[in-house]
C-alpha cells in the first residue's frame, strides 16, 4: 500500500476510535476479564494503551506519579473531588450533583476524568490516571448485591515520597487509599492485577497511555451525566434517600 494510503487508512481509523463511545468496566456474571475485554471489541492497532504497558503491581515504577509534597494537601484535595457539586441535573429536584460515587458498578472513566479536570481548574498538581486490568472484584454498600465486578477500573493518583495514594470515593470516601489498599479492595488479593501509570487525559482502555487525544470540560461533564440518572435510580433499588444522599447529606457525612 502506498504511504500516503496508509496514512489516510491510520488516520480513518484513529478518528473513529476517538468518535467511539467510552468502554465500559462491567464484567458480567460468570465472565473473565479476557472475555469482557472481546466483548467490548477494544481497539488496540495503533495505540500504546493502559494494557499493553500494564504489569504487575510489584513491577510498577510509582517515581513517574506527581508528587504533593503533604498529606494535608493530599487529604484536601481528595475532600474537594469527593465533595464538589459541579453536575447539573435537570430530571430531579438536586440544583447540582457530585460525582456519580455511589454508583460504582460503571463509569469509572467519566469519574476519573471530572476528578482530573476539577483538581487541575483548583490548581492542583496535575495528577496520573492508574488503570488496573483482570477480575476485578469490588464490595461496596452501593449495589445490591453487596459487591461489583469490573474488567478495568481507573482513578486518579498522587504519591507522597515513595507511597502512592489513589482517589477513589467511590471505593472509600473517607479518604484517599494508598496504591497497596487500592489494590486489596478490588480483587488483589485473589487475583493476579496489571496495572499502569498514565497520562491524566487518558479516558478509558482504548486510548493512548502516553500521548491521548485531550477532551475538554464540557465533554467531561457530558459523559459523566449519563451516569446520574443510573446512580438516582439505584438509591431508589436500595430503598434508599437519592434526594438526601446526592443533596446535602452524602453517606460519609452520616457516619
Amino acid at each position: 500500500m502506498p504511504a500516503f494510503l496508509s496514512f489516510v487508512f491510520a488516520f480513518v481509523l484513529s478518528t473513529a476510535a476517538f468518535a467511539q463511545t467510552r468502554v465500559s468496566a462491567v464484567r458480567l456474571s460468570g465472565e473473565d476479564h479476557l472475555q469482557a475485554q472481546l466483548r467490548t471489541n477494544l481497539m488496540t492497532s495503533f495505540y500504546t494503551t493502559p494494557q499493553r504497558v500494564s504489569k504487575l503491581l510489584r513491577d510498577l515504577d510509582i517515581s513517574q506519579i506527581p508528587d504533593v509534597g503533604s498529606q494535608t494537601d493530599l487529604e484536601n484535595q481528595f475532600k474537594y473531588i469527593r465533595d464538589a457539586r459541579v453536575m447539573e441535573d435537570s430530571r430531579n429536584n438536586v440544583p447540582l450533583r457530585r460525582l456519580t460515587w455511589l454508583y460504582p458498578d460503571d463509569g469509572c472513566f467519566a469519574r476519573a476524568e471530572m476528578a482530573a479536570h476539577l483538581l487541575e481548574q483548583n490548581h492542583f498538581v496535575t495528577p496520573k490516571k492508574v488503570f488496573v486490568f483482570g477480575n476485578l472484584h469490588a464490595p461496596t454498600k452501593n449495589a445490591p448485591g453487596g459487591y461489583v465486578d469490573w474488567w478495568y477500573h481507573v482513578a486518579v493518583i498522587y504519591r507522597i515520597d515513595k507511597t502512592a495514594y489513589v482517589f477513589d470515593p467511590a471505593i472509600n470516601p473517607a479518604r484517599p487509599v494508598t496504591l497497596n489498599e487500592w489494590n486489596m479492595a478490588i480483587g488483589g488479593s485473589t487475583g493476579r492485577l496489571q496495572y499502569a501509570i498514565c497520562d491524566h487525559a487518558t479516558c478509558d482502555p482504548n486510548q493512548d497511555c502516553n500521548q491521548p487525544r485531550q477532551i475538554g470540560m464540557d465533554e467531561a461533564m457530558s459523559e459523566q451525566a449519563e451516569f446520574l440518572y443510573p446512580e438516582w435510580q439505584r438509591l431508589l433499588q436500595m430503598g434508599r434517600n437519592p434526594q438526601r444522599e446526592l443533596g446535602d447529606y452524602p453517606p460519609w457525612m452520616q457516619q
